[in-house]
């Protein structure tokens, strides 16, 4: 192989290298994102819909955002009577399917907001699955009863 074909190769390597997750982000699509605000003293809650288009499943393990000082993704359960949150490790979402994170379940737990996180304002949010894809969404901010 000389130079030239060699450096074609690397080029044509990289390009697939990059397209593919590239394609894997526009088949997993946040729908419906929205946060839950009451006062700075306590965590916030988020809440979406994952939808994923594509073939195989895919595994939420984590958020970020700069609105919060944490992010973790919980579930809400009712065990004798009482409801417990719990940490979660993932949620998987099948393929052409949907998984919901919404009051009383799965939710995003913002742990320390910051000051950006006010009702009436938009924060981003960075969904992290296990593939290591990421997706990024706006979340608008609402108050207590998701207004």
């Amino acid at each position: 192989m000389n130079c030239k074909t060699a450096k074609l190769a690397i080029a044509a390597a990289l390009i697939c290298a990059f397209a593919a997750p590239a394609l894997a982000a526009d088949q997993v699509k946040i729908e419906q994102p929205w946060m839950r605000f009451i006062i700075k003293a306590t965590p916030a809650a988020g809440y979406l819909t994952v939808r994923n288009d594509g073939d195989k499943a895919v595994t939420l393990t984590g958020a970020s955002s700069p609105a919060c000082g944490m992010l973790m993704l919980h579930q809400s359960k009712q065990e004798k009577g009482v409801e417990k949150m719990q940490h979660v490790a993932g949620l998987p979402v099948p393929p052409h399917g949907t998984a919901s994170l919404a009051p009383g379940g799965y939710h995003l737990m913002c742990m320390q907001p910051q000051a950006e996180m006010k009702v009436g304002a938009t924060v981003p949010v960075t969904l992290k699955f296990k593939d290591g894809q990421t997706v990024t969404a706006q979340f608008p901010v609402r108050g207590p009863g998701g207004k």
